[in-house]
């Protein structure tokens, strides 16, 4: 073989790889800032200013990160030059400026290689059947930043502060305007279209923004929270897809969809596929291409164009599989950084041992090694009656129903039945995930959409570690069924990089860890001896000794969110095991459940925890 032809086929083998595995060089450039191009905020919205921004190191360089922030999935929320232009709705102030953008706690970013308009982590250029649009990606709400003394601490894969609700409405409020104000419309057809289009280009444009706006305005209508609940760092995501699936099992009717009213935060990602059951409930599985199918369901969610009567979308699977090996293969969980205070290993190592006696690792197993892609993650499933955490969004996507439309009488993706006129939407779910991931790419001429197609489903059921898995609910292995006993569950997982999550409990209920071994107040008086009944969100200012955020002066700060958990979906009991009002597993001599006749593992309660004790283990999971 000639020098020429050698190289042609490394060539080659080199874009084939990027194409396939998500090489990040290939679209970002070799040369990457090392503060991945964070932007800085000189005056923060709660008070928190970040002077300048730090990563900690988590396996991934600049060009991974960057990639990971950029790399499409098929959403498609609104025309793309719509978004660049568009007026904040009481100024001439661009809606996306980063202030703006902060004010919804979406992290900025400067223009970049592939970020040329410098917009948020997480927002892309996302083109389908021609046209440019904004879309989100995974990172816009699975990436973290902590401030501490001027220093912002971005962590990749953690959950965002992000306020999609506001963001949404905000977004309506803006369409609005340039429908019902003609300067406005003249500004933004100035800046779209130029000086010199035609009639018939502004009508086209007109067009554009009221669909914008209509689209905006029917996930708001379908997704709107009681009260504004959610507020920042939370969203009710299984909820949005069920609405989204609903809503188009019904075409051109709006009012198929449920209330969205159990916001849950934003989990983090580090090694989410090496689980064998993802979702808050554990609801769906990584076996074979369960995490493609994951991933498409949460596209349908995250804005993209759907059909599903012919099942052509703009989800863009291959991507979607390049995106789950980036964070399997490289993405482990942040370390306590040196930015930080130092820990205390004597108190640590006292605090292990509180871990150990009541009995945490039962539940949330050691990892090992954080960066080994050879784990496998064996989730542990708790019942709504053992744990006792808020039951809402467990619940809903249980036992959820609505009307099936067009896939009335056509069967289940699995298991046996056929959606009736009312279905479990959870049922629902799973048919439109498989009619939209089976449909090749209709944007590619014929030969290539197929294969494509059986390419990328290929690379979901063969590249994973999970190739079988059982549920464990309640320390009891039932197999892969779905019986909703099984479902009405939450989740426990490793603990790995938790001193970077908060707030606490799926619901964000608890804001730092001190007060997860507090018991919850419940409807007595609150009091510094248990868990706080109200709190704010909002600031990224971090407190490193009971490890969460701040919780800020409304007085001061009149629009952060005001955490009440004694409103429905935000309750903050539950999960009580340090404090004698949860069981937990009973041990034999040698660290083994012990389990009565039936081979069911026997539970009883430990004595509530001292407070020295309670300091140990919190120091304890800062080394995690």
């Amino acid at each position: 073989m000639s020098r020429f032809l050698r190289c042609l086929a490394v060539a080659l083998f080199a874009l084939t790889t990027a194409t396939t595995f998500g090489c990040s060089y290939f679209s970002q450039g070799v040369f990457s800032p090392d503060d991945r191009n964070a932007a800085v905020n000189s005056g923060d919205l709660f008070g928190d200013v970040a002077n300048r921004i730090v990563y900690i190191d988590q396996g991934w360089d600049a060009t991974d990160s960057l990639w990971f922030y950029n790399t499409t999935q098929g959403s498609t929320l609104l025309p793309y030059e719509v978004f660049l232009h568009l007026e904040q709705p009481i100024s001439e102030a661009l809606f996306r400026d980063n202030a703006n953008m902060d004010r919804y706690r979406y992290l900025t970013q400067k223009p970049h290689w592939d970020n040329p308009d410098g917009l948020p982590v997480g927002f892309v250029k996302d083109s389908y059947q021609g046209k440019d649009y904004v879309g989100v990606t995974c990172a816009a709400c699975h990436t973290a930043q902590l401030n501490y003394e001027g220093v912002g601490i971005r962590v990749d894969g953690g959950p965002a502060m992000a306020d999609m609700e506001g963001f949404l409405n905000g977004l309506q409020e803006a369409l609005a305007q340039v429908l019902n104000k003609e300067r406005v419309f003249a500004r933004l057809c100035g800046n779209v279209l130029g000086t010199d289009a035609s009639p018939q280009e502004r009508a086209q444009l007109r067009r554009d923004v009221q669909a914008a706006y209509v689209r905006v305005r029917t996930e708001n209508l379908q997704n709107r929270s009681p009260s504004g609940l959610h507020g920042y760092g939370r969203i009710d995501a299984v909820g949005r897809i069920f609405n989204r699936v609903l809503s188009h099992s019904t075409p051109g009717d709006t009012s198929n969809f449920n209330p969205s009213n159990a916001p849950v935060s934003y989990p983090f990602l580090w090694d989410t596929s090496l689980h064998d059951y993802v979702q808050w409930n554990g609801l769906i599985s990584n076996v074979r291409n369960k995490s493609s199918a994951r991933n498409v369901g949460e596209v349908m969610g995250s804005f993209a164009t759907f059909d599903l009567r012919s099942g052509r979308s703009s989800t863009v699977l291959r991507n979607l599989n390049r995106l789950e090996r980036q964070l399997r293969q490289k993405l482990w969980s942040p370390q306590w950084p040196s930015v930080l205070p130092k820990v205390d290993l004597i108190l640590a190592a006292k605090g292990r041992k509180v871990y150990e006696r009541y009995r945490c690792l039962t539940c949330h197993a050691d990892i090992g090694d954080r960066t080994s892609t050879d784990r496998r993650v064996i989730a542990q499933l708790a019942t709504l009656q053992r744990i006792g955490t808020d039951p809402a969004m467990a619940t809903n996507a249980t036992y959820a129903t609505g009307r099936s439309g067009i896939l009335e009488g056509k069967r289940y993706s699995e298991g046996a039945g056929r959606h009736q006129k009312i279905t479990p939407v959870h049922k629902a779910m799973g048919s439109a995930i498989k009619k939209v991931l089976t449909t090749p790419d209709y944007d590619h001429w014929l030969v290539r959409r197929w294969a494509d197609l059986v390419y990328d489903l290929a690379v979901g059921v063969f590249d994973t570690t999970v190739r079988n898995a059982s549920r464990h609910v309640d320390h009891v292995s039932v197999g892969e069924e779905e019986k909703p006993e099984f479902l009405a569950v939450y989740k426990a997982r490793p603990l790995n990089g938790i001193w970077a999550t908060a707030p606490y409990l799926h619901n964000g209920s608890v804001p730092n860890l001190y007060e997860m071994f507090l018991p919850s107040c419940g409807d007595e008086v609150p009091s510094p001896t248990c868990r706080s009944n109200t709190f704010t969100v909002g600031s990224r200012q971090f407190d490193p000794v009971k490890v969460g955020f701040v919780s800020v002066d409304r007085a001061t700060y009149p629009t952060v969110f005001v955490f009440d958990s004694r409103r429905a979906g935000n309750s903050n009991r539950g999960h009580e095991y340090s404090t004698g009002r949860t069981q937990v597993l009973k041990l034999d001599a040698a660290g083994q459940p012990v389990k009565d006749s039936q081979g069911r593992p026997i539970e009883e309660y430990l004595p509530p925890i001292e407070d020295a004790d309670r300091w140990a283990l919190v120091e304890y999971l800062k080394t995690l």
